[in-house]
């Protein structure tokens, strides 16, 4: 199966108000810490069941297969004491969560001796929350508020990708067809657009790319922020043009006459995971590694290829993340993909400087914002 568009990470980007307020005018390098988080120095040597298990972060063909070790791989390596994490998301009830939840279900994480509580919290407390110590991760995405986090001064580092779509998912832009034709971009000059966090989510990179390639503005339009399951009623009741509508609530209009998917994220690229903050950065960096070591072995071990074929296992992440069986089956499998790949944070920065959300005055070095060091060690990569 061929490997293509998501929404990534869509569902839980969120503005950090605090952040941006902070870095709101003048140079905001002036406000951001002395100097990069120092890396992890991964180890190299080879793990068991992960020889070659991983992809060079530069190859971005649509076809790419990702990164993969043998099932129950890498083994536990468990942390001489108990350690306790507090994880956050700002929703749990959604099938990216499946590593994180099946992790926890299945005992993953109490193997390399963690004590992980996962919490619910408003995605835009996320940051707030990892920069005062108060949560050690968050499941989220480098959003707007994460890399405003940076600019004001927060210890902060994507540290694991998430996920992308097969092919024939279509999470992403719809819109409404205007006189019995099918909707176009430029349609929306002067409209709103349904989102579930406007225009600080990382749907941004891959609508400014849309846009532009159509020729519009993308400030010619405005986003209004609305629930994940208000936003297919509204797109429905014609109170909004269009939406970006995440899995698997396209599905409820996919198929119908009426409405045109307009914009996919860009293929095999995950624009989400797991973000620590500075308690995982400093004094618990071995902590991070075994919690990035479950996540990595619970993919491998349950989330491999099309699982959603194997009933069993279908029913296995429906109860983990609790949704209706038949809602997970509504959407193909998602491809779990721990890596990150080179030049993301470029582009989602680029993409939140032309909507006007990101206040930094220059690109963030990619060294500052994504730290592979925890994931090369959890699976033996060797270093380059």
């Amino acid at each position: 199966m061929r490997r293509t568009r998501t929404s990534l990470g869509l569902i839980f980007a969120a503005v950090l108000t605090l952040a941006v307020s902070a870095c709101g005018s003048g140079d905001s390098g002036a406000s951001r810490s002395a100097g990069p988080v120092t890396p992890r120095a991964a180890a190299g040597l080879p793990v068991a069941g992960c020889v070659g298990g991983w992809t060079d972060p530069a190859d971005r063909t649509p076809d790419r297969e990702p990164a993969r070790c043998e099932a129950n791989s890498p083994q536990p390596q468990p942390l001489p004491g108990k350690t306790k994490l507090l994880v956050t998301s700002s929703t749990l009830q959604s099938e990216f969560m499946a590593n994180v939840r099946l992790a926890i279900a299945n005992g993953e994480f109490e193997k390399e001796n963690l004590e992980v509580e996962l919490k619910q919290v408003p995605a835009a407390d996320s940051i707030n929350l990892l920069a005062s110590g108060k949560s050690d991760i968050s499941v989220g995405a480098p959003d707007s508020a994460f890399f405003n986090g940076l600019t004001a001064g927060i210890d902060l580092r994507w540290v694991l990708g998430n996920y992308f779509s097969a092919d024939d998912s279509k999470a992403g832009l719809w819109i409404r067809d205007v006189d019995g034709r099918p909707g176009k971009i430029s349609d929306l000059k002067g409209k709103n657009i349904g989102a579930i966090v406007g225009s600080g989510s990382v749907a941004m990179y891959p609508l400014t790319h849309g846009f532009a390639d159509a020729g519009v503005d993308i400030d010619d339009v405005k986003f209004q922020s609305l629930p994940a399951a208000d936003l297919v009623t509204s797109l429905e009741n014609g109170a909004i043009p269009a939406a970006w509508l995440s899995d698997p609530y396209w599905t409820r209009i996919s198929g119908q006459n009426g409405y045109t998917f307009a914009i996919g994220q860009p293929p095999a690229e995950p624009f989400g995971g797991i973000i620590f903050g500075p308690n995982m950065l400093k004094e618990k960096g071995d902590a991070g590694v075994a919690f990035v070591r479950a996540l990595v072995r619970t993919v491998n071990t349950y989330l491999t290829g099309d699982y959603k074929a194997d009933p069993a296992m279908a029913a296995r992440v429906a109860e983990a993340v609790e949704l209706p069986l038949e809602i997970i089956r509504q959407t193909p499998s998602m491809i779990f993909d721990w890596e990150i790949r080179e030049g993301t944070s470029d582009r989602l920065q680029q993409s939140f400087q032309k909507t006007g959300v990101f206040k930094g005055s220059q690109i963030l070095p990619e060294s500052e914002v994504v730290d592979r060091s925890y994931y090369a060690e959890a699976v033996g990569q060797p270093a380059s």
